[in-house]
């Protein structure tokens, strides 16, 4: 039922060889059966597979360039990013694996995210939530924020913008504003 839409998107996030997106989803399939018992069923369904897919794409294409620089990491382990008593935040990682570079990676992309939804607005960060968090179609939304349908895509977009500025001003080190 959810093979056309994962085949779609894989293709979609890859412009790789069809072997390799075959694989791609089957290890989409692999994570989802992992995943399922972690399901709210609050959250769409489509949405929750299609990040998997999202997610699963970029480990593979991360890998793939970690492994043409010369990195091997066959048993990735979980990254855990916490927050010191500073505010500043730290990242541990449990791996016997002395490559940890993707893990690292990962683990600064999530700590930069977090830092950008803080410097965006309130608003935006509610309205993100809603759409992409708990996984909220615009109808539901606008249900919720009592707004139309079309202007809350003009928001959300504009607020995908706000926060894709802030991220890249903090990942070239600049400074940055409130939007």
């Amino acid at each position: 039922m959810y093979f056309n839409m994962v085949s779609a998107a894989v293709g979609r996030m890859s412009r790789s060889e069809p072997d390799e997106t075959e694989d791609t989803v089957q290890e989409v399939f692999i994570h989802l059966f992992k995943a399922l018992k972690h399901y709210d069923s609050a959250r769409s369904l489509e949405a929750y597979i299609l990040e998997i897919a999202r997610r699963v794409r970029i480990s593979r294409y991360r890998y793939g360039s970690a492994a043409k620089r010369g990195g091997d990491n066959p048993h990735p382990r979980k990254v855990n990013a916490h927050d010191s008593a500073d505010g500043e935040q730290y990242v541990s990682i449990r791996s016997s694996n002395p490559n940890q570079e993707m893990e690292m990676i990962q683990a600064e992309e999530t700590r930069l995210l977090r830092k950008a939804l803080g410097i965006i607005s309130e608003g935006c960060r509610e309205l993100l939530r809603l759409r992409y968090d708990q996984g909220l179609s615009y109808k539901e939304v606008g249900e919720i924020l009592n707004e139309k349908e079309g202007s809350l895509r003009v928001r959300v977009q504009r607020c995908l913008t706000a926060l894709g500025r802030s991220y890249s001003q903090l990942s070239s080190g600049e400074v940055s504003i409130k939007w």
